[in-house]
């Protein structure tokens, strides 16, 4: 049997009128309260993690407003022996100098790339002084630290197939912080805390450490912003 439209308006407005009637009675008698059909499904800390399927799938985080972006995310890379042999020695030697703690081997294995590479936004100043006066502790040894965590995560390739090729870690500084899964926020958290990421996500960009290194072994950065 065929229902008219006239018939399914005519239902629609008794079921809002008696929905208009049952709500405020629910409130009356203490059954709901506007305050809890108010309240967000939060975790209870602040801050929103998104599900492994990403930003879409009503996590919290604002969509991109570009639909294609996901296609257009760096491919994040693990395997080591994928990196050209340069970049691989220099990956090592940096990370061998950072674990010795001492200033006269890292300054060594900065000396190895010309030009040197650059550890703040002007350029200028000694490296070392610039990671002592950066790290909590007086010997710029929590930087090093921030430095072996930032080369245990995985990296992305920047200008493939130009000159200017170089290698980038962490891979996350390359991608939008509201692309990232459970998974990489774990990655994230080893390198900076929930506070300061939340405070990145606000401004849509990753603006702690990163490191780069050239094609050809050069060490190119490591440096705090954007």
């Amino acid at each position: 049997m065929r229902i008219s439209i006239g018939a399914n308006l005519f239902a629609v407005a008794i079921a809002a009128g008696t929905l208009l009637c049952v709500v405020p009675t629910a409130y009356a008698f203490g059954l709901e309260s506007p305050s809890e059909t108010n309240r967000s499904s939060g975790n209870g800390y602040g801050f929103t993690i998104p599900n492994e399927a990403g930003p879409s799938s009503g996590t919290g985080l604002a969509p991109s407003s570009d639909e294609g972006q996901a296609g257009s995310l760096p491919q994040v890379h693990y395997d080591l022996s994928t990196l050209p042999p340069p970049v691989a020695a220099m990956r090592e030697k940096i990370i061998a100098a950072a674990r010795s703690g001492d200033p006269a081997q890292m300054r060594s294995t900065i000396g190895l790339s010309d030009p040197a590479p650059v550890f703040s936004s002007t350029g200028e100043g000694d490296p070392i002084d610039i990671l002592k006066a950066a790290s909590g502790d007086s010997a710029g040894l929590e930087v090093l630290a921030i430095l072996l965590d930032v080369l245990d995560a995985g990296w992305v390739v920047k200008g493939e197939g130009t000159p200017q090729v170089r290698y980038v870690w962490p891979y996350f500084a390359e991608l939008p912080p509201n692309s990232l899964s459970r998974r990489q926020l774990v990655e994230v958290y080893r390198v900076l805390t929930a506070g300061d990421f939340e405070e990145m996500r606000a401004v849509g960009s990753y603006e702690f450490y990163r490191l780069e290194i050239a094609a050809d072994g050069r060490w190119l950065m490591f440096m705090a912003g954007e």
